[in-house]
């Protein structure tokens, strides 16, 4: 749901009224789902999943989509080839971002799946910028709070400090100049207003406004 308002707010605001609303079909998928095949490597299987619910959207008339979380674009390649509805990828719309906000060092803060495989980073390091991830220890704590607690809602005092903790510990560590939120649900516990020395690069703000930037080119003007 914050999606969803995120998008209505800034697409009235871009559109300069509040009495206009895009048209947005959601398809909700089971990310615990997801996460005990990816656990098993079921990749074709999560590529059908939501491919499936990607045709879904199609079937309802949308003109893009896009996977409000970073974990699936795992296999955003294989995804999109199971479907002919126009994906909107969250890491390309991250490298450009960054290079916009000429970063250069990368802390990344994400589900296991996303900092131990290569799908994000590698993008990063195609365009000359460096992500550094968590140490062997940390891993497992970041993720553990992503599914256990931010993916239920649960926001804990004691989880925040954790986390400003390992991103301090990297960011003296690797000298770093920003860190990756490359959960869609670690905004909800860390922002810019946490940490004064580095840029705090929030991935699901830059996804959403890719997804008003789509909206404004294929979304009609009521009063046209």
């Amino acid at each position: 749901m914050n999606y969803y308002s995120a998008i209505i707010k800034q697409y009235q605001e871009r559109v300069g009224t509040d009495k206009e609303l895009p048209r947005i079909t959601i398809e909700s998928i089971n990310m615990y789902h997801m996460f005990r095949l990816l656990d098993a490597q079921q990749y074709e299987k999560i590529a059908g999943y939501v491919g499936a619910a990607a045709n879904n959207l199609l079937k309802a008339g949308c003109d893009f989509g896009l996977m409000c979380g970073n974990t699936p674009h795992l296999l955003f390649d294989k995804i999109q080839a199971r479907t002919d509805l126009s994906l909107l990828s969250i890491v390309e719309t991250a490298v450009a971002a960054a290079q916009q906000l000429h970063l250069q060092r990368l802390a990344l803060l994400g589900t296991k799946f996303t900092m131990q495989n290569d799908f994000f980073i590698k993008p990063f390091r195609e365009a000359g910028i460096e992500v550094c991830r968590p140490s062997e220890n940390d891993q497992p704590i970041i993720h553990q709070k992503i599914v256990d607690k931010l993916e239920n809602g649960i926001v804990k005092k004691e989880t925040k400090q954790q986390l400003m903790t390992i991103i301090n510990k990297m960011v003296q560590k690797d000298h770093l100049d920003g860190a990756v939120l490359g959960c869609t649900e670690l905004p909800s516990i860390l922002g810019q207003e946490d940490f004064k020395n580095i840029q705090v690069f929030d991935i699901a703000q830059v996804q959403i406004k890719a997804a008003v930037d789509q909206l404004l080119k294929t979304t009609p003007s009521q009063n046209s």
